[in-house]
C-alpha cells in the first residue's frame, strides 16, 4: 500500500470489550466451565482421572504403561527415540532473566549456579521420556545450604507409580492406595506432560502411534523365522516299500530328522531318501515387509527416514538436509515444551525459596548454528538489497522529468518499493532525484561523506 493510501485509510475502531463500562467479566468467563468433573471423554472417572490413550485402554490389558517400555525393545526404534533425545540435550543451555530489575538478575544467577550443581542433562532427558509416555514424573530433594534452599538431587520415577486427580496433581500408588494414591506435598515433584489435550493430565505420547508399526515389524519377523526354517534346507522324503511296519517307519522317520544336521546316515535295504526343495515365486520379501515398518517408526519418531531409505534415492546431501531441518523442528518443539516445564516448577521453585519477589528466569536449549544456511542468508539478502537499491535508482531516475517537486514526491511514493522509507528519506531522493538522472549533483548511492544531504540508499535505510 504507497504512503497516500495509508494516510487516507481510516482509522480502526477499538474493540467493544475495551471500553471501561465491559471491564467486570461475569463470573463464567472467569471460570473454567468445560472441567474434569463433567469431561465425558475421561473413562471411567472416580476419585483421580483416567487414561484417555485408547492404544493403552485396548492393549495395555494389566501392563498398563509397561507396553511402551516394549517399544524402546525394539533396536530401531530405540536409536530413533534416543536420537530425538540426545539431539536435545546435546545443546547448550542458558538462563534468561525474567526481567530488567536487579533482583531478576540476581535471580537468574542463583538459578543458573544452582542447575550446574546438579546433572541437569540427565533430568532433563529423564522427563523427556514423556515423549513416549504422555508424562514423566521426577522428585526434588531439598536442602538448606545456609541461607539459601536449593535442589540436591532429582531422582526420575516410574510413571505407572503415579495417578493425577481432577486438578491434575499427581498422586503416589502405594501398597494401601492401590487405586487413588496418596496425596503429595507442593513444590516436591516435576511433572512434564507432552499432547495435553482438554483436561488429560497423563498427556499423549507418541507411543500410542509407536505401538502398532512396532508390534507389526515384531510379527514380521515372527513369521520371517517360520520363513527361513522352511526354505533354508530341503524337506527329506524317505519312501519305504509296501508292507513295512509302523515301528520300522517311526525309526526311519527319527534318522531322517536327525539328517537335517549330520553328515552322514544309515538307512534299510529297499528305502528311497530324497531331498525336496522348496519353491515359491513373487518380488515381494519379508525383508521389505520389515523396512516398510522401519521407515513408519523413523517417520514417527523423527520425523524423517533418511537412516533407511538414503540408499534408494539420490541427492542423499540435499535429502540429508531437509530431513535434519525436520529433526531440529521437532527437538526445537520439544525444547520448548520442557522449557515451559521447567521454568513453571523446578525453576519457579527455585526463585520462590530464595527470592520471592523476583521474575521467573527461563532455561533455554540453544539451537546450534547453521553456519552454511546463514551464509545462504546473507547472500539471499545481500541480492534482494541490490535488487531494491536498482529498482529505487529507477524511480527516482524517471521522478527527474517532473520540475515540480510535489509532483516528484508523488511520482516517488506511488511505489510500494518505497513505503518503507521515512519522509527525510523521501525528501532527500526528491531533492537528489536529477543526480540520478546523469547530472552534475553527486550520485547520493555512492556518497561518503555522512553530512552530505544527498546520502547513500544504506543511510536512507537507517531514517526509517
Amino acid at each position: 500500500m504507497s504512503r497516500r493510501k495509508q494516510k487516507n485509510r481510516a482509522q480502526a475502531k477499538p474493540a467493544a470489550f475495551a471500553d471501561q463500562s465491559r471491564r467486570n467479566l461475569p463470573t463464567e468467563q472467569r471460570t473454567l466451565i468445560a472441567n474434569a468433573t463433567n469431561d465425558i471423554t475421561i473413562p471411567f472417572y472416580t476419585g483421580v482421572l483416567q487414561h484417555a490413550d485408547d492404544t493403552l485402554i485396548q492393549q495395555g490389558g494389566g501392563k498398563g504403561l509397561k507396553i511402551y517400555d516394549e517399544i524402546e525393545r525394539d533396536t530401531h526404534a530405540f536409536s530413533m527415540l534416543q536420537k530425538r533425545k540426545k539431539s536435545l540435550v546435546a545443546r547448550e543451555w542458558e538462563v534468561e532473566p525474567g526481567g530488567d530489575r536487579p533482583i531478576d538478575k540476581k535471580a537468574a544467577e542463583l538459578v543458573e549456579k544452582q542447575l550446574k550443581a546438579l546433572p541437569f542433562d540427565r533430568i532433563c532427558e529423564d522427563l523427556l521420556d514423556a515423549t513416549l509416555k504422555g508424562y514423566a514424573v521426577s522428585e526434588i530433594v531439598w536442602v538448606r545450604d545456609g541461607a539459601q534452599i536449593k535442589a540436591e538431587r532429582v531422582v526420575t520415577d516410574e510413571q505407572r507409580r503415579f495417578v493425577f486427580d481432577r486438578e491434575g496433581k499427581p498422586r503416589l500408588l502405594t501398597w494401601t492406595a492401590m487405586m487413588d494414591g496418596i496425596a503429595l506435598p507442593e513444590r516436591k515433584f516435576i511433572v512434564h506432560r507432552v499432547g495435553v489435550k482438554g483436561n488429560n493430565p497423563y498427556g499423549l505420547g507418541i507411543g500410542t502411534r509407536l505401538f502398532w508399526p512396532v508390534l507389526f515389524k515384531r510379527e514380521g519377523i515372527t513369521f520371517w523365522l517360520h520363513f527361513l526354517e522352511k526354505f533354508a534346507g530341503p524337506t527329506v522324503v524317505g519312501k519305504t516299500p509296501y508292507g513295512t511296519l509302523s515301528g520300522e517307519q517311526n525309526k526311519l522317520l527319527n534318522t531322517l530328522v536327525s539328517a537335517r544336521t549330520a553328515s552322514a546316515i544309515t538307512v534299510p535295504i529297499g528305502t528311497d531318501v530324497e531331498f525336496l526343495e522348496a519353491s515359491r515365486s513373487g518380488a515381494v520379501s519379508y525383508e521389505q515387509f520389515l523396512a516398510y515398518w522401519d521407515r513408519q517408526i523413523s517417520i514417527c519418531t523423527t520425523g524423517e527416514t533418511l537412516t533407511t531409505q538414503a540408499g534408494d534415492q539420490g541427492g542423499s546431501r540435499a535429502l540429508g538436509e531437509v530431513h535434519q531441518e525436520m529433526l531440529d523442528l521437532l527437538v526445537d518443539s520439544d525444547a520448548d515444551l520442557l522449557t515451559d516445564t521447567l521454568r513453571e516448577q523446578l525453576v519457579a521453585w527455585i526463585v520462590d525459596y530464595n527470592m520471592p519477589g523476583a521474575a521467573v528466569p527461563s532455561v533455554w536449549r540453544v539451537r546450534p548454528k547453521n553456519e552454511r544456511a546463514q551464509a545462504d542468508t546473507r547472500k539471499s539478502k545481500a541480492a534482494a538489497a541490490e535488487a531494491t537499491n536498482k529498482a529505487i535508482r529507477t524511480i527516482v531516475s524517471a521522478s527527474a522529468k517532473f520540475e515540480d517537486d510535489d509532483v516528484a514526491r508523488e511520482y516517488i511514493v506511488s511505489f510500494d518499493i518505497t513505503d518503507a522509507l521515512s519522509d527525510t528519506a523521501i525528501e532527500a531522493l526528491v531533492n537528489a532525484r536529477h543526480a540520478f538522472a546523469g547530472g552534475e549533483e553527486p550520485d547520493p548511492f555512492t556518497t561518503q561523506d555522512p553530512t552530505d544531504p544527498t546520502f547513500s540508499a544504506a543511510r536512507l535505510k537507517k531514517k526509517l
